[in-house]
């Protein structure tokens, strides 16, 4: 099998080729890719290499062993909740849920600014044309339908309301896109599922509100009330005014991290040197990020929950935070290392590496972090997190301890 996409990008706001990709399927189910960028993008003034590291931007053709896609094209691919969402919106057999089919599938509906299409026609400008999203207005029948389908409900009206509702590149989490028509914001609804153990809208919403405080730049978000149950709404941060787009790439893409992966703090702050444009702010933010994972117990601090973003005039900057939770599922090791340790290293250890990355007033960042993280009781509280659910993030006092 022999399958041809045309990579497009919508950073100014009209949808522009940047570059074909062919992949290939054999008998034997061995697959390889291969990736050209067009001449007439390369020539461009405003061109930027979609992905910095694997495909840089020159003429050529990029090949990669055993991969159907590139990994840059695999983050516009929903994980997980999207995917099934996907598969069942275009009715995909077995055989043909492979990553090429759901890009087919995904066209222009995806996060950041890639979009794709089977053959050299152009896609469809204009975001609220050529992206799956509902309206704030849709978000009670929403939350009943994404029930229905976690129940293995066959409601055919609330189904279709939620194939036809967008989803995310990360998670396993019940999520949708929704637009506001009256503000024209565009946020990411986060949904309670059935499976829940706490309320984990309420303290995902809450954590994202301290590593505000925190001097964290999150995405903004809040929690609402629908149908009497709460909905965590993220702010995208990949459009801009006038329709135009950030392109994104996860840390996961950059690092070239395989299947379980093991990688350290270290490795996305050397990242970051290298290509931000404002490396040392962005390396700060990406410390008090650390930092606050530490304390908060998030362990959940995978490399598809960093990524970078490139805008036609900012470049490569370190995007926004989200996906911040506590330990939720209880791990007791991060998935990312501090230095040689998964676990929190303590203060002083922390400190060390605030030197290492030659971070500006690192021991004040320390200091302010911990100030606010020891107010995380009051955060979750007034959130509406229950004191029963708070006590059991009370590792978050030993955290602060060490």
């Amino acid at each position: 099998m022999i399958r041809k996409i045309t990579v497009h990008e919508r950073t100014t706001g009209t949808p522009l080729p940047v570059g074909v990709l062919v992949s290939e399927i054999n008998d034997l189910g061995r697959a390889r890719c291969q990736f050209r960028y067009q001449e007439d993008y390369l020539l461009r003034d405003d061109a930027f290499p979609i992905d910095p590291v694997s495909l840089p931007l020159r003429s050529g053709v990029f090949t990669a062993e055993r991969k159907v896609i590139f990994d840059v094209l695999e983050d516009s691919l929903p994980d997980d909740w999207g995917r099934k969402l996907l598969i069942r919106r275009h009715h995909l057999p077995k055989g043909e849920q492979n990553p090429v089919s759901l890009l087919e599938g995904l066209g222009s509906e995806a996060l950041g600014a890639l979009s794709f299409t089977a053959d050299t026609a152009k896609p469809q400008s204009g975001r609220h044309r050529s992206e799956i999203h509902s309206v704030m207005a849709n978000l009670g029948h929403l939350i009943d339908a994404v029930e229905h389908y976690e129940r293995g409900d066959s409601d055919d009206l609330l189904l279709s309301l939620l194939l036809s509702s967008g989803s995310s590149p990360g998670g396993a989490r019940p999520k949708v896109l929704v637009s506001d028509e009256q503000s024209g914001s565009n946020y990411l609804a986060k949904f309670p599922s059935i499976s829940d153990k706490v309320d984990v809208v309420r303290i995902e919403g809450a954590t994202m509100s301290l590593a505000a405080k925190a001097g964290i730049n999150t995405a903004p978000s809040r929690v609402i009330l629908c149908t009497d149950r709460p909905v965590l709404l993220v702010e995208r941060f990949d459009l801009m005014p006038g329709d135009k787009r950030r392109h994104m790439i996860s840390f996961r893409s950059l690092l070239r991290a395989e299947a379980y992966y093991v990688s350290r703090y270290d490795e996305l702050h050397g990242i970051i040197r290298k290509y931000s444009t404002e490396p040392a702010r962005d390396a700060e933010q990406l410390f008090r990020q650390m930092l606050f994972n530490a304390l908060i117990g998030n362990t959940d601090d995978h490399l598809k929950n960093f990524w970078m973003t490139c805008g036609q005039r900012e470049g490569w900057r370190l995007s926004p935070a989200f996906d911040l939770v506590p330990n939720i599922a209880q791990r007791s090791e991060h998935i990312l290392i501090f230095e040689l340790d998964p676990r929190h290293p303590g203060r002083s250890a922390l400190a060390k590496l605030g030197r290492t990355w030659a971070i500006s007033n690192s021991n004040a960042i320390i200091d302010e972090l911990y100030a606010v993280v020891q107010g995380w009781k009051t955060e979750f509280s007034k959130a509406g997190v229950c004191d029963e659910e708070i006590e059991q993030f009370r590792e978050i006092d030993k955290n602060l301890l060490r």
